[in-house]
């Protein structure tokens, strides 16, 4: 719900209220963590950015101690792809946000002074500029970055935030606005889902040329189902002897897909039916059911009438 308190927005984003964020939504989340892939400095390539000040939200923690998160902008932070307001709000209520990623970057926590001379905590957190545009006109895609910003930090820091917000009107930031290292994740990843604290792992090696092991059992799936191009397509490939992603080595070609399971569990070669966009392939391993989930958005492409 929104509100008004003397000169600022309030908003709410209580999960009591609204319900507890679906797995795939908190999920979403760890695609978005730059402390969640391997350190690989060649792949990573870390740029220093400045922040552009945006706005600045109070809130507190569950001790009921200030804190300030700066919504800040770049340009070399990249936006997510553009949906609708109808299309965010059918992802929230399915709870399937597997497919609707925005990237952003969480700083590290400063000490400044707030308008009382007390000290308080203060996050920055980097969106795209264009992506920051956007949220300007709409309230829903606002409240979805201030959802995801929140469960971030208390992803990352081991926090508890509360969910009743405020928008401060009259100051784009608080303190100062460090620089900030973005590294560019290597694509495609893994990232382990169910693993303690949530943290996950990348993997973005090439595979064997020639394999002995077997082929594990996999599914395709078209994304949306109707229609001659879909917009995604979706692989479950299941490994019931793998425990970990650090097993796993994953090369996705335009028109293809290779995994490889050490030592020797696995092997997998598939011929895709359209073209993808290879660098914004997702991989996510379930620890629990033992699947590597695939997501691999098509560029509309058909190179084989299958499926």
């Amino acid at each position: 719900m929104a509100g008004k308190k003397g000169n600022d927005s309030l908003l709410s984003l209580d999960a009591k209220e609204e319900g507890e964020l679906p797995e795939a939504l908190k999920r979403n989340l760890l695609l978005q963590q730059p402390d969640t892939f391997e350190k690989d400095k060649t792949d990573l390539s870390p740029k220093q950015v400045t922040p552009e000040p945006g706005f600045c939200v109070k809130t507190k923690t569950e001790k009921d101690e200030k804190v300030f998160i700066n919504i800040c902008k770049s340009e070399n932070v990249p936006s997510p792809k553009d949906i609708t307001d109808e299309q965010l709000q059918s992802i929230l209520q399915s709870g399937d946000a597997t497919h609707y990623r925005v990237p952003l970057s969480l700083g590290e926590p400063h000490i400044e002074k707030d308008n009382s001379n007390h000290d308080c905590t203060v996050y920055d957190v980097i969106v795209g500029s264009s992506f920051y545009d956007t949220i300007q006109s709409r309230p829903i895609m606002k409240d979805f970055l201030l959802t995801i910003v929140l469960e971030g930090l208390e992803e990352k820091y081991s926090l508890r935030l509360c969910r009743e917000c405020k928008i401060m009107k009259n100051r784009k930031f608080l303190g100062n606005l460090p620089e900030q290292n973005v590294r560019k994740a290597p694509k495609p990843f893994i990232i382990e889902m169910e693993e303690e604290e949530g943290k996950g792992n990348s993997k973005n090696k090439s595979t064997a040329a020639v394999s002995t092991a077997p082929e594990p059992e996999y599914t395709i799936i078209r994304e949306p189902l109707d229609g001659d191009i879909p917009e995604y397509l979706v692989m479950e490939i299941k490994l019931p002897k793998v425990s970990t992603s650090k097993a796993i080595s994953l090369d996705v070609g335009v028109d293809r897909i290779e995994i490889t399971v050490r030592p020797n569990l696995y092997h997998l070669h598939v011929d895709l039916p359209f073209t993808v966009e290879s660098n914004e392939t997702v991989a996510q391993f379930n620890r629990d059911s033992q699947i590597l989930f695939v997501t691999l958005p098509v560029n509309g492409i058909v190179v084989e009438n299958v499926l």
